[in-house]
């Protein structure tokens, strides 16, 4: 889903690794069908930085730092540390060979998947199927990626069924519930 993509990469991610923590170089980006495979670094800084809520997100900044990649060229020359895609676009990358370089040489350590419980039938099963395709492409064994899915709309008192349905979707072991499982409770300010 690209506005969750764009959401998570411009107000989350950006902001956290560029503003809060002072950019220590962590190169990151988005490969998603937004970003046209002809545009190029200058274009896209163009058009980010005509964002005001973004620019404001970021503390004002003149341009864009370089740990952001902005082109699909930069990120296929120089894959990022953290990259934000969407399923569509994973199997896109998967499946043309001009992409393995994004791939090459990758260290895979966590697989995250934003709003889980919208998985469900044959997308959860083509998730599922194109998730172990990446470990296979990548030559992860099985038990070696931290795999996390997020959701604020799960239901606490089935652990046990999300536990499962999470082991199917990312084809990994868990574990107990109880510690594979974390919850959270939104307080409201006073």
């Amino acid at each position: 889903m690209n506005a969750l993509a764009n959401d998570q990469l411009y107000y989350r991610i950006a902001r956290l690794l560029l503003r809060e923590l002072g950019d220590l170089g962590i190169t990151f980006g988005r490969f998603t069908g937004q970003i046209r495979s002809d545009v190029n670094r200058a274009e896209e800084e163009r058009r980010l930085l005509d964002n005001p809520a973004l620019v404001e997100a970021l503390g004002n900044p003149s341009s864009i730092s370089h740990s952001w990649l902005l082109s699909r060229a930069e990120m296929l020359k120089t894959p990022p540390q953290i990259l934000v895609t969407n399923y569509a676009m994973l199997e896109h990358l998967l499946l043309l060979p001009r992409n393995r370089s994004l791939f090459a040489g990758a260290d895979l350590q966590f697989l995250v998947l934003d709003e889980v419980h919208s998985y469900a039938g044959a997308q959860a099963i083509e998730v599922a199927f194109l998730l172990r395709k990446l470990k296979t492409r990548l030559g992860i064994e099985r038990g070696r990626v931290r795999c996390i899915g997020t959701s604020a709309s799960l239901d606490e008192g089935r652990l046990d069924e999300l536990v499962e349905f999470a082991e199917d979707l990312f084809g990994e072991r868990l574990g107990d519930p109880e510690r594979s499982v974390v919850t959270g409770r939104r307080l409201l300010h006073p």
